[in-house]
């Protein structure tokens, strides 16, 4: 299942680790690479790598406030981690990249244990052969205890005994000790400790919040400041369905979401170090902003799929790269802008360089906003006049107009003040339907989408206007089943058909919705039941089976994550909701 796995990264890349001690999904060196272990997607054919009692499924923790994962078989523990390089330096002694692995026997377990260890890596999604260091191409290496000659081996443990093993790449160390291997684990569990003890929430949630503050910073690629989507592709939307997608990727709207939780929490580096990424990238490719680009800021995303592999569950197409990167997405220029608007008031002032380099998404935004595009959601039928999109131009207008004005930056303000007044205009005209009493997914439509849960959020619109407030009604009556709200009506039509669950984070922007609101305990009742949807160690997908309860989609969503903080954060702030 998607959610019996724990996450363990570094700050370059990760590990997805199951409850047998397998490993199910790793890339390397870095978060968008070629995948070096994909038991999640092929058993057989994408590489293997598992530490364990033969036979064993355990259960899994984290260390508390920490990315380092325990998973307690019946005598036996095993704890992985990746030595922690939050500022994209070496870990010495590691190479340039490692997973640890130990295992410890209880004292208790009279008759000892017996592992079995397998370490067969199949570079690149399993289409080449490994090649260890000194052989060319990726330099993989690996080191242990007990010798491995070749890709399996069963190794016989005494009580009170341990062993470890490391698997690595880059140029490999000397030595390995099992001294250094649990200084690495003292180290690394520190450096999380140290950075999660930050967080600025006290609240009755404060375990899923720092929870989901780890998730998000393990997504974290160290060296930009870039966060992917998700770890994974083609995680399924629904099972045996064609909605799989390559999520390893920074979406300048989802991580700026995502760094908003994160702010939310104290954490104004990670937002201020993303949008130098994003300044950046603006600086070498002036807007139109692409959708989504490489951990790198590199903007090579061609879409392929994989025939050879089978699929999580035999779900097909295994796809690598996202052809959403080419589509036009009008709303990630509100969502930037929102970020920016945010992370200045925090910093009370927004750097002149930083501004002269974002303020060309505001001037974008007013160009553009009558265009068609393809919105949050990425359809793939054909770009509409998406509801969602002109409002985060609003957005994108109205946080341009208050960081000139309140931080007394340049800009043609009274001009963006004429456009910003016009698609408010437009969108009470084309995009409210009177006879369904609810906004709508396009212009002159008559289809409910989540996304419009977002008005009140992004306070376009006061949660008790009577148009906002029915559309929040309307939204619970059509799109929530089992209290687990869906994106928006007729999935055939988006071009790509077929089934889906139910989207997490329009459920949490439900829960946010009815705090403004100031409808507390209902708010409460469903954020609370929304924990309950989470993995055993606390991580959330993109969605959820609302017949079975199953996690869908790519594991762990940083989308997800970031709406839980902002969720805990307005239950808060707003316990009597907003006048």
């Amino acid at each position: 299942m998607i959610g019996d796995y724990g996450l363990v990264a570094d700050g370059l890349t990760c590990a997805l680790i199951g409850r047998d001690g397998s490993v199910g999904w790793m890339c390397v060196p870095r978060f968008d690479s070629g995948s070096v272990f994909g038991t999640l997607l092929d058993p057989t054919q994408a590489g293997t790598f598992r530490l364990g009692p033969a036979g064993g499924i355990g259960e899994q923790r984290y260390l508390p406030g920490t990315n380092v994962l325990v998973t307690e078989f019946h005598g036996a523990r095993l704890t992985d981690w990746m030595p922690a390089r939050f500022d994209g330096s070496a870990a010495p002694g590691f190479g340039d990249g490692a997973l640890c692995r130990l295992v410890e026997v209880d004292a208790e377990a009279s008759e000892g244990i017996e592992l079995e260890l397998v370490c067969a890596p199949q570079p690149d999604y399993g289409q080449k052969p490994v090649q260890w260091t000194g052989d060319g191409g990726l330099a993989l290496w690996r080191r242990g205890s007990a010798g491995l000659e070749g890709q399996a081996a069963r190794l016989r443990l005494r009580a009170g005994e341990s062993a470890w093993f490391v698997f690595g790449w880059g140029t490999p160390p000397e030595t390995l000790t099992l001294e250094r291997v649990r200084a690495s684990l003292a180290a690394t569990s520190a450096a999380w400790q140290r950075w999660s003890a930050q967080a600025q929430y006290q609240g009755p949630y404060r375990d899923a919040v720092v929870r989901s503050a780890l998730a998000l910073k393990a997504l974290i690629y160290a060296p930009t400041g870039a966060i992917v989507a998700a770890p994974t592709t083609s995680l399924p939307e629904a099972l045996g369905g064609a909605r799989n997608w390559d999520y390893r990727y920074c979406w300048p709207r989802d991580a700026t979401f995502a760094l908003y939780g994160l702010s939310l929490l104290g954490y104004h580096d990670e937002a201020g170090r993303f949008l130098e990424f994003i300044a950046q990238i603006c600086d070498q490719h002036p807007p139109p902003l692409q959708v989504c680009y490489r951990v790198d800021g590199s903007t090579d995303l061609d879409e392929r799929e994989l025939g050879h592999l089978r699929g999580y569950r035999d779900s097909r197409p295994v796809r690598i790269g996202n052809g959403a990167a080419l589509q036009r997405q009008l709303d990630s220029y509100g969502e930037v802008m929102d970020a920016v608007y945010t992370y200045a008031k925090w910093r009370q002032g927004l750097d002149l360089r930083l501004w002269t380099s974002l303020r060309p998404l505001v001037e974008y935004a007013a160009a553009h906003w009558r265009e068609t595009d393809e919105s949050i959601w990425e359809v793939r039928g054909g770009r509409r006049q998406f509801t969602y999109s002109k409002m985060m131009c609003w957005v994108a207008l109205d946080r341009g107009i208050k960081l000139a004005q309140r931080h007394h930056l340049p800009g043609a303000v009274a001009d963006w003040q004429g456009v910003r007044e016009q698609i408010r205009a437009e969108i009470h005209r084309r995009g409210y339907n009177p006879r369904l009493h609810a906004y709508t997914q396009t212009f002159d439509n008559s289809v409910l989408d989540s996304s419009l849960l977002l008005m009140p959020l992004l306070r376009f619109s006061s949660p008790h206007e009577p148009r906002t407030e029915a559309t929040i009604r309307r939204i619970r009556e059509r799109l929530t089943r089992d209290s687990l709200v869906a994106r928006y009506e007729n999935t055939e039509a988006d071009g790509v058909g077929g089934p889906e669950g139910a989207f997490s984070i329009c459920t949490f922007w439900l829960v946010d919705c009815l705090t403004l609101l100031g409808r507390a305990r209902e708010a409460r009742e469903l954020f609370e039941r929304m924990l309950k949807y989470a993995s055993p160690v606390g991580l959330f997908s993109e969605e959820i089976d609302p017949a079975s309860g199953m996690a869908l989609g790519n594991y762990p969503q940083a989308f997800t994550h970031m709406a839980l903080l902002n969720s805990a954060h307005n239950l808060e702030l707003y316990p009597e909701g907003v006048a």
